[in-house]
């Protein structure tokens, strides 16, 4: 996500991809709705909006009659979104 990149409305953009066996197979890029406080908001609302992309992919995966055994793995540049997505105080 970038924070408070559009100068007109400051709002953020979430941006991600999502890979299975190395290959793409969904992506996003659009504005988000709310104005975040912080870089650290606006990072954890695209980690939001990517958990729901990744129980979606991990139904229709099982929909279609591949299990997924292993952990899915979700990357953030942002130290203080990571600390709020990882401590269940904050939810």
């Amino acid at each position: 996500a970038d924070y408070a990149g559009d100068r007109g409305d400051r709002r953020s953009t979430t941006g991600y991809c999502t890979f299975i066996g190395g290959n793409l197979v969904t992506w996003k890029s659009k504005k988000q709705k709310v104005v975040s406080c912080s870089s650290a908001e606006a990072e954890y609302r695209a980690m939001r909006k990517l958990t729901t992309e990744l129980m979606w992919l991990k139904m229709l995966l099982k929909d279609l009659g591949i299990e997924t055994t292993n952990p899915i793995t979700m990357h953030c540049d942002n130290q203080a979104a990571i600390h709020i997505a990882s401590n269940s105080v904050f939810h």
